[in-house]
């Protein structure tokens, strides 16, 4: 697989029934790790910040042992990170900027962003800001990504990159 981006809406729906009852999330991570994944994250920093405020306590919580706080840490490691340059003055960001306005969505755009200049998978379970935007994404960014380059809910990433339709 490479890279890939993921919302840190996703890592906090691993541990809330409501958001993973089934346990897709559980699986999407645990079979993405054995592709030896980098993380896409923004030189910016804004998403490693966000990560850090939504993940870290829990993440340094040496009380918690069970099997998806052992997935966050693992996916937490700052050595499984690729870093990718933003440049905020860009076209790519002007166009988010376009699509995702709203002030405090400096995350948002950045893990956009990456998936975009990393041309990777983002998978976010951002309705409000990101998923529901999707096909204005594409538009906005059209030659301005890579081929690989997609956006997928949780579940749809389960359905994408862990069990395919097999062609026949």
């Amino acid at each position: 697989m490479g890279r890939i981006a993921i919302d840190t809406n996703v890592f906090i729906h691993l541990t809330n029934p409501h958001n993973n009852p089934d346990s897709h999330i559980d699986q999407l991570l645990m079979h993405l790790t054995k592709t030896q994944p980098r993380l896409a994250v923004d030189s910016t920093k804004k998403i490693g910040n966000e990560y850090e405020e939504k993940l870290g306590a829990r993440i340094r919580d040496q009380s918690d042992t069970g099997l998806a706080i052992q997935i966050l840490r693992f996916w937490m490691n700052p050595d499984l990170r690729d870093t990718i340059n933003v440049d905020s003055q860009d076209q790519l960001m002007g166009r988010l900027y376009q699509v995702i306005p709203e002030v405090d969505e400096h995350a948002d755009r950045a893990f956009v962003y990456v998936s975009c200049q990393g041309n990777c998978c983002l998978i976010s379970n951002d309705d409000g800001h990101i998923y529901s935007r999707k096909g204005e994404i594409k538009s906005k960014t059209r030659k301005l990504r890579g081929d690989d380059w997609q956006i997928l809910s949780s579940k749809d990433a389960v359905t994408v990159l862990v069990n395919p339709p097999q062609n026949h």
